[in-house]
């Protein structure tokens, strides 16, 4: 099967939906916590939110990251923290769609975008049947709370240069060397598949089997497509890609170039499974809420989209 990578301005994507409310349990607070036996699963999952909520605070968003949402923790970072995700909707559904962001811990709007997004989808699960959404919203934790935040994890891998692609031994290294200096910030690790935040990606795709992928990041302001050319942006619903095809015409697409050991080489050109990465316009916190609401329809309705059968690809997850 043919696979293809299409990049275009992220600003296609249009201001629809209203931000996320509701009424929920609170957060999980100091006293919470410290009523929770030690070896308790709970305790490291509350102990994580009781982080991120200082640090949501420090950032000057209004959101509580983990109010009546129900994390579970697919693996440990380096440094030991939950690295975490949600499900949302029917668990029997095909049309699954799993959502990553905090891949580079100094990319804070990703993650916000992606929190609330959870909170989105716990309130409104119900308006959108016959799906299946699963959100990891912080990928890097290490990164994000070392000060200053790093795009690296804690032993300093680009997390999104790791996943064992076939071309990753041959030409992994040599690119950061060659192409990319030797900038530490990204170094694709001494081994491939060698860090946890790379593992817990991996095992979540095998684990709920996607039909589509999207990875959250910023700031390059664009929109990058990895996957079978059956589902070119075209392909795509109308009001999703019309307004990145016109930006196309009027200003040069940004590519974002074809790397060892990244997602979409991984997921989208070796997997065959549709890997979308929205680069946000900027990391800066103060953004997150107008990008919020500037890309949420355009992620709805990427949810929404069911991908054809004839577009799945012969390489299934379980030959990986």
């Amino acid at each position: 099967m043919k696979l293809a990578r299409v990049t275009c301005g992220a600003t296609f994507l249009f201001l629809l939906l209203a931000s996320c409310t509701g009424k929920s349990n609170p957060p999980p607070t100091v006293l919470d916590l410290q009523s929770i036996p030690i070896n308790d699963p709970r305790h490291v999952i509350f102990e994580l939110c009781e982080n991120l909520r200082k640090e949501v605070q420090g950032l000057r968003w209004k959101l509580e990251p983990c109010q009546g949402i129900d994390w579970k923790s697919g693996g440990r970072s380096i440094n030991g923290s939950p690295l975490i995700y949600a499900e949302f909707g029917d668990p029997h559904a095909k049309n699954a769609t799993l959502i990553f962001s905090g891949v580079h811990g100094d990319e804070v709007t990703p993650l916000y975008v992606g929190l609330q997004l959870a909170h989105w989808m716990k309130v409104h699960q119900g308006a959108i049947p016959n799906l299946r959404v699963i959100v990891a919203p912080l990928v890097n934790p290490d990164g994000f709370f070392r000060k200053p935040r790093t795009r690296m994890n804690a032993k300093g891998v680009d997390i999104n240069r790791n996943f064992p692609t076939r071309d990753w031994n041959v030409l992994a290294l040599d690119a950061w060397k060659t192409r990319f200096k030797s900038d530490p910030r990204r170094y694709p690790g001494p081994n491939p598949r060698s860090e946890p935040e790379t593992v817990f990606q991996e095992e979540l795709i095998r684990k709920f089997k996607p039909q589509k992928i999207l990875s959250i990041h910023a700031p390059l302001n664009v929109f990058d497509y990895d996957g079978p050319t059956v589902l070119s942006l075209a392909k795509f619903p109308k009001e999703y890609v019309n307004e990145c095809l016109k930006l196309r015409r009027q200003l040069r697409a940004i590519p974002t170039g074809f790397f060892p050991g990244s997602l979409g080489n991984y997921a989208g050109q070796e997997m065959g499974i549709p890997t979308l990465t929205l680069e946000l316009p900027s990391a800066d916190p103060k953004m997150a809420l107008r990008y919020w609401g500037r890309f949420q329809s355009g992620i709805r309705t990427m949810i929404e989209f069911a991908v054809p059968e004839h577009a799945s690809t012969s390489i299934t997850i379980s030959e990986r």
